[in-house]
């Protein structure tokens, strides 16, 4: 699962990791804790998954896509957010493997006429441009935190060829055969940086 194609939050995610960085090649996630900070759905947890997902996607080969569906999602707001979002993504997008382009996409609602997705029980219209987009690309996974509307329907998306986790899910399955049963970031931080090392960094 190295094809990764990044829903809208992730890219926000990502862009706010390397903001809060301050050179830090792992970026941080400092700032989430504060953000989130009861973390009912355990936001926190796949924020300090993608630090490394991102930091180490040359090391572990990952072949990051253009999520362009997402990048024209951020297109439909004005706010300061979504632009920094843009811009961040438009830089990083730069970075991607040779092939990867950024292209514009149209960010169409509506069922395209002889379209082979159906994706009609997602309730969020807008969530359907983004997992339609992510089956054209050919992902091998669809990297999310939206469990209203999209992690409900794993299963279903699944029976359809399409696979979709939360960033702190896929690194523990990428890692499974390295951690134990321990934690894939917990791990990481323990083996890269001492117990707790990177943890005291960030939190403190």
């Amino acid at each position: 699962m190295r094809n990764i194609y990044f829903d809208t939050n992730q890219i926000y995610y990502i862009r706010r990791i390397g903001d809060e960085a301050e050179g830090w090649d792992y970026g941080s996630y400092k700032w989430a804790y504060r953000v989130f900070p009861n973390d009912p759905k355990n936001l926190v947890q796949d924020i300090r998954a993608l630090c490394f997902i991102v930091a180490l996607q040359y090391e572990w080969d990952l072949d990051f896509l253009p999520s362009a569906a997402s990048f024209a999602e951020l297109s439909l707001k004005n706010d300061e957010r979504a632009q920094a979002t843009q811009a961040a993504w438009r830089l990083f997008a730069k970075g991607l493997k040779k092939g990867r382009v950024l292209h514009k996409t149209s960010f169409l609602r509506e069922p395209l006429l002889f379209d082979p997705f159906s994706f009609d029980f997602i309730d969020d219209p807008d969530d359907i441009v983004i997992v339609r987009d992510c089956a054209r690309e050919r992902a091998d996974v669809l990297l999310t935190t939206d469990h209203k509307h999209i992690l409900k329907h794993k299963e279903q998306l699944a029976e359809l060829g399409l696979t979709v986790m939360r960033p702190s899910e896929w690194l523990n399955v990428f890692l499974d055969s390295l951690r134990d049963d321990e934690d894939a970031v917990d791990w990481l931080e323990r083996v890269l940086f001492g117990i707790g090392g990177l943890s005291r960094r960030v939190v403190d």
